[in-house]
């Protein structure tokens, strides 16, 4: 229940919070709000969803339910990219998300890790707001054409061979042995979720 909320350590940009706050704390708020609200939560598994023209029939292992309307909001797991220290700084460094966190990474400088147009659009989201952009592309060949990018955004093709840092991420080591120092690292790999 939570997912990826449940493991985001601090909320900065959501409207109605003057303090940072963490997914856990939103979590648990909204659960709170809709359990005053008399909202039934159920956590049972949909097994099957019709629509008649008029409402839609909801059936879940244990119980059915009618609506006139149906929000589909599953979430996304993550799996994380096979790369020693990516588990050990997510959330200290690492992001899934650059609309969501590039707020944190003003006039730093940062990583995407991928190499197709989910790490092109991801690095142009940053491009406004991070001082220095670079495209880590893990020995892949970036998709688009580099003429499109904007001067603040490097590509480094090297093969990762770990990330480095004790309490939030500061480094990217390569496996030639040469690194490139960070304040955070986007995953913008589409086949890693």
């Amino acid at each position: 229940m939570g997912g990826a909320l449940d493991k985001t350590k601090a909320i900065d940009n959501y409207y109605g919070f003057s303090e940072t706050i963490s997914g856990k704390e939103l979590l648990e708020n909204g659960l709170k709000q809709a359990e005053r609200l008399n909202i039934v939560i159920d956590t049972d598994e949909v097994i099957g969803v019709s629509f008649n023209g008029e409402k839609y029939d909801i059936e879940t292992r244990n119980h059915s339910y009618e609506s006139k309307a149906l929000v589909i909001a599953m979430g996304t797991n993550r799996s994380t990219p096979k790369i020693n220290g990516v588990k050990k700084l997510e959330g200290k460094g690492i992001s899934y998300c650059a609309i969501c966190d590039a707020f944190f990474y003003r006039q730093k400088e940062v990583g995407v890790l991928g190499s197709g147009d989910y790490a092109i659009k991801e690095a142009k989201i940053l491009s406004p707001i991070a001082k220095k952009i670079t495209i880590l592309t893990n020995g892949e060949k970036l998709v688009e054409n580099r003429s499109f990018l904007d001067s603040n955004i490097q590509i480094n093709e090297k093969e990762i061979k770990e990330l480095r840092g004790d309490i939030k991420l500061e480094k990217i080591n390569f496996k030639d042995e040469t690194d490139l120092k960070l304040d955070g690292l986007f995953i913008a790999i589409r086949n890693c979720f």
